[in-house]
Protein backbone atom coordinates (compact mmCIF):
# COMPACT_ATOMS: atom_id res chain seq x y z
CA UNK A 1 0.00 0.00 0.00
CA UNK A 2 1.46 3.67 -1.02
CA UNK A 3 0.92 6.77 1.25
CA UNK A 4 1.33 10.05 -0.13
CA UNK A 5 2.96 12.57 2.37
CA UNK A 6 4.44 15.83 1.36
CA UNK A 7 7.75 15.08 1.97
CA UNK A 8 8.05 11.32 0.30
CA UNK A 9 6.04 8.27 -0.43
CA UNK A 10 5.57 5.79 2.22
CA UNK A 11 5.03 1.97 1.04
CA UNK A 12 3.62 -0.51 3.51
CA UNK A 13 4.41 -4.43 3.75
CA UNK A 14 1.78 -6.73 4.55
CA UNK A 15 0.79 -6.71 8.07
CA UNK A 16 -0.64 -9.45 10.20
CA UNK A 17 -2.45 -7.56 12.84
CA UNK A 18 -2.61 -3.70 13.71
CA UNK A 19 -0.57 -2.16 16.58
CA UNK A 20 -3.78 -2.05 19.13
CA UNK A 21 -3.46 -5.97 18.52
CA UNK A 22 -0.46 -6.54 20.17
CA UNK A 23 -0.48 -4.24 22.23
CA UNK A 24 1.42 -1.00 20.46
CA UNK A 25 -0.14 2.39 20.24
CA UNK A 26 -0.19 3.17 16.49
CA UNK A 27 -0.23 7.06 16.86
CA UNK A 28 2.92 6.51 18.78
CA UNK A 29 4.24 4.37 15.92
CA UNK A 30 2.85 6.60 13.70
CA UNK A 31 5.41 8.98 14.19
CA UNK A 32 8.19 7.43 12.75
CA UNK A 33 7.07 8.18 9.18
CA UNK A 34 7.21 12.30 9.84
CA UNK A 35 10.49 11.25 12.00
CA UNK A 36 12.27 9.74 9.06
CA UNK A 37 10.48 11.84 6.60
CA UNK A 38 12.48 14.96 8.41
CA UNK A 39 15.75 13.38 8.29
CA UNK A 40 15.55 12.58 4.92
CA UNK A 41 14.49 15.93 3.93
CA UNK A 42 17.51 17.46 6.02
CA UNK A 43 19.77 14.72 3.86
CA UNK A 44 21.46 13.04 6.93
CA UNK A 45 19.63 9.59 5.30
CA UNK A 46 18.88 8.69 2.07
CA UNK A 47 15.91 6.38 2.84
CA UNK A 48 14.51 4.44 5.98
CA UNK A 49 12.99 1.17 6.32
CA UNK A 50 11.57 -0.52 9.45
CA UNK A 51 10.00 -3.71 10.62
CA UNK A 52 8.36 -3.72 14.01
CA UNK A 53 7.34 -7.20 15.14
CA UNK A 54 5.75 -7.52 19.15
CA UNK A 55 4.70 -10.96 20.69
CA UNK A 56 5.54 -12.28 17.31
CA UNK A 57 3.35 -10.59 14.99
CA UNK A 58 4.58 -7.98 12.53
CA UNK A 59 2.78 -4.61 13.65
CA UNK A 60 4.37 -2.74 11.36
CA UNK A 61 6.49 -2.50 7.98
CA UNK A 62 7.54 0.53 6.06
CA UNK A 63 9.88 2.28 3.69
CA UNK A 64 10.24 5.50 2.39
CA UNK A 65 13.05 7.03 0.38
CA UNK A 66 15.53 6.59 -2.50
CA UNK A 67 16.76 2.86 -3.54
CA UNK A 68 20.37 4.01 -4.76
CA UNK A 69 21.44 6.83 -3.90
CA UNK A 70 24.10 7.44 -6.11
CA UNK A 71 21.79 7.25 -9.10
CA UNK A 72 19.03 8.61 -7.53
CA UNK A 73 16.55 6.52 -8.52
CA UNK A 74 13.84 3.93 -7.30
CA UNK A 75 12.02 3.96 -4.11
CA UNK A 76 12.80 1.54 -1.26
CA UNK A 77 10.93 -1.30 -0.51
CA UNK A 78 9.81 -2.91 2.36
CA UNK A 79 11.58 -6.03 0.92
CA UNK A 80 14.37 -4.01 -0.67
CA UNK A 81 17.94 -5.72 0.10
CA UNK A 82 20.73 -3.98 2.09
CA UNK A 83 24.07 -5.03 2.81
CA UNK A 84 24.40 -6.10 6.62
CA UNK A 85 27.31 -5.10 7.32
CA UNK A 86 28.51 -5.94 11.06
CA UNK A 87 25.38 -7.28 11.69
CA UNK A 88 26.76 -10.52 9.62
CA UNK A 89 28.75 -10.77 12.87
CA UNK A 90 25.80 -12.11 14.68
CA UNK A 91 25.32 -15.09 11.76
CA UNK A 92 28.77 -16.04 12.50
CA UNK A 93 28.54 -16.27 16.36
CA UNK A 94 25.51 -18.26 15.80
CA UNK A 95 27.74 -20.63 13.95
CA UNK A 96 30.50 -20.71 16.78
CA UNK A 97 28.10 -21.57 19.48
CA UNK A 98 25.95 -24.04 17.02
CA UNK A 99 29.32 -25.84 17.05
CA UNK A 100 29.45 -25.56 20.54
CA UNK A 101 26.44 -27.35 21.42
CA UNK A 102 27.30 -30.12 18.71
CA UNK A 103 30.35 -30.48 21.34
CA UNK A 104 32.94 -29.55 18.64
CA UNK A 105 34.13 -26.83 20.30
CA UNK A 106 33.95 -24.83 23.84
CA UNK A 107 33.30 -21.62 24.03
CA UNK A 108 36.94 -20.78 26.37
CA UNK A 109 39.16 -23.22 23.51
CA UNK A 110 42.51 -21.55 23.16
CA UNK A 111 42.56 -20.70 19.51
CA UNK A 112 45.72 -22.27 18.69
CA UNK A 113 44.31 -25.88 19.09
CA UNK A 114 42.87 -24.86 16.07
CA UNK A 115 44.80 -22.52 14.00
CA UNK A 116 48.53 -23.06 13.91
CA UNK A 117 49.08 -19.33 13.88
CA UNK A 118 48.18 -18.66 17.18
CA UNK A 119 50.65 -21.17 18.89
CA UNK A 120 53.17 -18.42 19.82
CA UNK A 121 53.73 -17.00 23.27
CA UNK A 122 52.18 -13.98 22.08
CA UNK A 123 48.80 -15.42 20.76
CA UNK A 124 48.86 -18.58 22.76
CA UNK A 125 46.43 -17.00 25.53
CA UNK A 126 43.60 -15.96 22.87
CA UNK A 127 40.50 -18.25 23.38
CA UNK A 128 37.50 -18.17 21.42
CA UNK A 129 35.64 -16.28 23.90
CA UNK A 130 38.30 -13.48 23.33
CA UNK A 131 37.39 -13.59 19.53
CA UNK A 132 33.76 -13.51 20.30
CA UNK A 133 34.04 -10.35 23.20
CA UNK A 134 36.05 -8.62 20.96
CA UNK A 135 39.45 -8.42 24.28
CA UNK A 136 41.68 -10.74 22.07
CA UNK A 137 43.92 -7.69 22.06
CA UNK A 138 44.07 -8.60 18.15
CA UNK A 139 44.22 -4.99 16.02
CA UNK A 140 41.11 -3.41 16.40
CA UNK A 141 38.91 -2.37 13.42
CA UNK A 142 41.07 0.79 11.24
CA UNK A 143 40.08 4.12 12.56
CA UNK A 144 38.84 2.72 16.12
CA UNK A 145 41.41 4.96 17.90
CA UNK A 146 39.73 7.66 15.85
CA UNK A 147 43.66 8.00 13.96
CA UNK A 148 44.11 10.16 11.98
CA UNK A 149 46.26 8.15 9.14
CA UNK A 150 44.37 4.39 9.25
CA UNK A 151 46.86 1.90 8.57
CA UNK A 152 45.72 0.22 5.18
CA UNK A 153 43.49 -3.02 6.25
CA UNK A 154 45.92 -5.55 4.77
CA UNK A 155 49.15 -3.83 3.71
CA UNK A 156 51.50 -4.33 1.19
CA UNK A 157 50.63 -7.50 -1.34
CA UNK A 158 46.64 -7.79 -0.64
CA UNK A 159 44.63 -10.16 1.84
CA UNK A 160 47.19 -13.51 0.70
CA UNK A 161 48.44 -15.69 4.13
CA UNK A 162 45.64 -13.15 5.41
CA UNK A 163 45.94 -14.60 8.85
CA UNK A 164 49.88 -13.86 9.69
CA UNK A 165 48.83 -9.94 8.48
CA UNK A 166 46.39 -9.52 10.99
CA UNK A 167 48.82 -10.82 13.32
CA UNK A 168 51.13 -8.96 12.21
CA UNK A 169 52.59 -6.35 15.29
CA UNK A 170 51.86 -6.15 19.36
CA UNK A 171 48.41 -7.03 21.10
CA UNK A 172 46.75 -3.75 21.82
CA UNK A 173 46.04 -5.31 25.26
CA UNK A 174 46.34 -8.58 26.74
CA UNK A 175 43.16 -10.89 26.27
CA UNK A 176 40.69 -10.22 28.31
CA UNK A 177 41.87 -6.87 29.44
CA UNK A 178 39.68 -4.37 27.27
CA UNK A 179 37.55 -4.39 24.41
CA UNK A 180 38.67 -3.62 21.18
CA UNK A 181 36.25 -3.68 18.19
CA UNK A 182 38.34 -6.22 15.63
CA UNK A 183 36.33 -7.40 12.42
CA UNK A 184 39.57 -9.31 12.27
CA UNK A 185 38.44 -11.08 15.33
CA UNK A 186 35.49 -12.45 12.80
CA UNK A 187 37.06 -13.01 10.05
CA UNK A 188 39.20 -15.84 12.36
CA UNK A 189 35.86 -16.98 14.05
CA UNK A 190 35.02 -17.91 10.48
CA UNK A 191 37.91 -19.90 9.72
CA UNK A 192 37.56 -22.00 12.62
CA UNK A 193 34.25 -22.45 11.39
CA UNK A 194 35.40 -23.37 7.90
CA UNK A 195 37.98 -25.80 9.29
CA UNK A 196 36.01 -27.65 12.66
CA UNK A 197 32.62 -28.15 10.33
CA UNK A 198 34.41 -29.65 7.30
CA UNK A 199 32.31 -26.70 5.21
CA UNK A 200 33.35 -23.31 3.99
CA UNK A 201 31.95 -20.33 6.06
CA UNK A 202 29.45 -19.31 3.79
CA UNK A 203 27.85 -23.02 2.99
CA UNK A 204 27.86 -23.56 6.65
CA UNK A 205 25.66 -20.36 7.36
CA UNK A 206 24.06 -21.19 3.91
CA UNK A 207 22.89 -24.59 5.31
CA UNK A 208 22.41 -24.13 8.73
CA UNK A 209 20.71 -20.99 9.39
CA UNK A 210 19.74 -19.29 6.13
CA UNK A 211 17.80 -22.65 4.41
CA UNK A 212 16.09 -23.60 7.60
CA UNK A 213 15.01 -20.11 8.53
CA UNK A 214 13.57 -19.60 5.33
CA UNK A 215 15.46 -16.44 4.58
CA UNK A 216 15.36 -17.09 0.99
CA UNK A 217 16.43 -13.34 0.17
CA UNK A 218 19.70 -13.41 1.98
CA UNK A 219 22.93 -13.87 0.59
CA UNK A 220 26.64 -13.63 0.30
CA UNK A 221 26.73 -13.77 -3.03
CA UNK A 222 23.57 -12.01 -4.90
CA UNK A 223 22.44 -12.99 -8.11
CA UNK A 224 22.72 -10.28 -10.85
CA UNK A 225 19.06 -10.70 -11.71
CA UNK A 226 18.65 -9.00 -8.06
CA UNK A 227 21.23 -6.29 -8.27
CA UNK A 228 18.63 -3.43 -8.99
CA UNK A 229 16.64 -4.57 -5.90
CA UNK A 230 19.85 -3.79 -3.80
CA UNK A 231 19.94 -0.47 -1.83
CA UNK A 232 22.90 1.78 -2.61
CA UNK A 233 24.57 4.55 -1.26
CA UNK A 234 27.57 5.49 -2.92
CA UNK A 235 30.00 4.00 -5.65
CA UNK A 236 31.31 1.81 -3.27
CA UNK A 237 28.33 -0.16 -2.84
CA UNK A 238 27.26 -0.59 -6.35
CA UNK A 239 31.65 -1.71 -7.00
CA UNK A 240 30.60 -4.33 -4.15
CA UNK A 241 27.94 -5.83 -6.20
CA UNK A 242 29.99 -6.47 -9.20
CA UNK A 243 33.12 -7.41 -6.66
CA UNK A 244 31.34 -10.94 -5.22
CA UNK A 245 33.94 -13.43 -6.82
CA UNK A 246 34.99 -14.79 -3.84
CA UNK A 247 38.19 -17.67 -3.77
CA UNK A 248 39.52 -19.83 -1.19
CA UNK A 249 42.36 -17.63 -0.92
CA UNK A 250 40.98 -14.46 0.95
CA UNK A 251 39.18 -14.43 4.34
CA UNK A 252 35.73 -15.83 5.09
CA UNK A 253 32.97 -13.45 4.90
CA UNK A 254 32.21 -13.69 8.67
CA UNK A 255 32.41 -10.33 9.84
CA UNK A 256 30.53 -7.80 7.38
CA UNK A 257 29.29 -10.39 3.89
CA UNK A 258 25.76 -10.94 4.32
CA UNK A 259 23.17 -9.08 2.59
CA UNK A 260 19.57 -9.23 3.58
CA UNK A 261 15.76 -7.38 3.82
CA UNK A 262 13.75 -6.73 7.14
CA UNK A 263 11.54 -9.52 7.13
CA UNK A 264 14.38 -11.85 6.67
CA UNK A 265 16.89 -10.36 9.43
CA UNK A 266 13.21 -10.59 11.15
CA UNK A 267 12.83 -14.19 11.56
CA UNK A 268 16.70 -14.46 12.46
CA UNK A 269 15.99 -12.11 15.22
CA UNK A 270 12.40 -13.94 16.31
CA UNK A 271 14.55 -17.01 16.23
CA UNK A 272 16.82 -16.24 18.78
CA UNK A 273 13.81 -14.47 20.99
CA UNK A 274 12.09 -17.80 20.77
CA UNK A 275 14.96 -19.24 22.22
CA UNK A 276 16.49 -20.86 19.41
CA UNK A 277 13.55 -22.01 16.98
CA UNK A 278 11.00 -20.36 14.37
CA UNK A 279 8.42 -21.95 12.53
CA UNK A 280 8.82 -25.46 13.53
CA UNK A 281 12.91 -24.83 12.65
CA UNK A 282 15.21 -25.38 15.76
CA UNK A 283 18.29 -23.55 14.60
CA UNK A 284 19.59 -23.11 18.39
CA UNK A 285 18.96 -25.18 22.16
CA UNK A 286 17.35 -23.13 24.51
CA UNK A 287 20.54 -22.82 27.03
CA UNK A 288 22.99 -22.28 23.22
CA UNK A 289 20.67 -19.10 23.16
CA UNK A 290 21.19 -18.53 26.91
CA UNK A 291 24.85 -18.83 26.51
CA UNK A 292 24.78 -16.34 23.13
CA UNK A 293 22.76 -13.56 24.73
CA UNK A 294 23.99 -13.40 28.15
CA UNK A 295 26.05 -11.02 29.89
CA UNK A 296 30.16 -11.98 29.33
CA UNK A 297 31.96 -8.91 30.01
CA UNK A 298 31.82 -6.89 33.51
CA UNK A 299 33.87 -4.05 34.38
CA UNK A 300 35.88 -4.02 31.24
CA UNK A 301 36.58 -0.73 29.38
CA UNK A 302 36.58 0.09 25.61
CA UNK A 303 38.46 3.05 23.71
CA UNK A 304 34.71 2.50 21.69
CA UNK A 305 35.65 5.62 18.93
CA UNK A 306 36.67 7.87 21.49
CA UNK A 307 33.43 6.84 24.08
CA UNK A 308 35.80 6.40 26.80
CA UNK A 309 33.55 3.61 27.84
CA UNK A 310 34.91 2.16 31.39
CA UNK A 311 32.06 -0.91 31.45
CA UNK A 312 31.43 -2.76 27.97
CA UNK A 313 28.55 -4.96 28.43
CA UNK A 314 28.95 -8.16 25.37
CA UNK A 315 26.91 -11.09 25.13
CA UNK A 316 29.41 -12.99 22.36
CA UNK A 317 29.08 -11.15 19.45
CA UNK A 318 26.37 -9.05 20.71
CA UNK A 319 25.73 -5.97 22.08
CA UNK A 320 23.49 -5.38 25.36
CA UNK A 321 21.79 -2.41 26.74
CA UNK A 322 23.12 -2.71 30.22
CA UNK A 323 23.06 1.07 31.24
CA UNK A 324 19.75 2.40 33.39
CA UNK A 325 19.53 5.20 30.30
CA UNK A 326 19.20 3.03 27.78
CA UNK A 327 15.08 3.29 26.67
CA UNK A 328 14.99 -0.50 25.56
CA UNK A 329 14.81 -2.89 28.05
CA UNK A 330 18.24 -3.96 29.91
CA UNK A 331 18.95 -7.20 28.41
CA UNK A 332 18.33 -6.16 24.72
CA UNK A 333 20.45 -7.78 22.46
CA UNK A 334 21.70 -5.59 19.11
CA UNK A 335 24.01 -5.39 16.41
CA UNK A 336 24.40 -2.35 14.20
CA UNK A 337 25.92 -2.61 10.68
CA UNK A 338 27.71 0.76 9.16
CA UNK A 339 25.95 2.08 6.56
CA UNK A 340 23.20 1.79 8.54
CA UNK A 341 21.30 -1.39 9.45
CA UNK A 342 20.48 -2.68 12.91
CA UNK A 343 18.31 -5.30 14.28
CA UNK A 344 17.36 -4.95 18.25
CA UNK A 345 15.82 -7.94 20.45
CA UNK A 346 14.20 -7.44 23.56
CA UNK A 347 13.42 -10.65 25.75
CA UNK A 348 11.64 -8.46 28.21
CA UNK A 349 9.06 -7.00 25.91
CA UNK A 350 8.84 -9.81 23.10
CA UNK A 351 10.11 -7.05 20.50
CA UNK A 352 12.04 -7.20 17.13
CA UNK A 353 12.84 -4.17 15.47
CA UNK A 354 14.91 -4.59 12.05
CA UNK A 355 15.47 -0.74 10.95
CA UNK A 356 17.73 -0.05 7.57
CA UNK A 357 18.53 3.90 7.76
CA UNK A 358 21.07 4.03 4.75
CA UNK A 359 23.32 7.39 4.81
CA UNK A 360 26.64 8.44 3.36
CA UNK A 361 27.38 9.22 7.03
CA UNK A 362 29.06 6.62 8.94
CA UNK A 363 27.01 7.35 11.98
CA UNK A 364 23.35 9.93 12.53
CA UNK A 365 22.31 9.82 15.96
CA UNK A 366 18.60 10.49 15.33
CA UNK A 367 17.87 7.84 12.75
CA UNK A 368 18.85 4.67 15.76
CA UNK A 369 18.40 6.27 19.10
CA UNK A 370 15.72 9.02 18.23
CA UNK A 371 14.11 5.91 16.28
CA UNK A 372 14.71 3.50 19.62
CA UNK A 373 12.61 6.30 21.24
CA UNK A 374 9.68 6.38 19.08
CA UNK A 375 8.78 2.27 19.00
CA UNK A 376 9.71 1.59 22.61
CA UNK A 377 7.36 4.13 23.85
CA UNK A 378 4.66 2.77 21.68
CA UNK A 379 4.38 -0.07 24.10
CA UNK A 380 0.92 -0.48 26.02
Amino acid sequence: MNILSNACRVIEGPLGVTPEEVGMDSRQLGKLDQHFQNLISQKKIQAASYLVAHEGKIAAWRSMGTLHGRAGQGDLQPDSIRKLSSITKAFTSVSIVKLIEDGKLYVDQPVATILEEFNNPMHQGISLFHLLTHTSGIMPVTGYYNEPYPREWWGAGGMENWIPKVLQGPLVCQPGEAYNYSTVGFALLGEIVTRVSGQRYEDYVQEHILQPLGMDRTFFDIPAELHSEVCTVDERDVQQLSDQDWDESLPPRSDSGLYSTLYDLWKFGQMLLNGGTFEGERILGRKSVELLTRRHLFNIPAYHWGGMIKDKGHALGLDLAIDHLSFESQGTFQLEGGGRSALFVDPVEKLVVVLFVPSVYSWVPESVLGTKQIIWSSLM
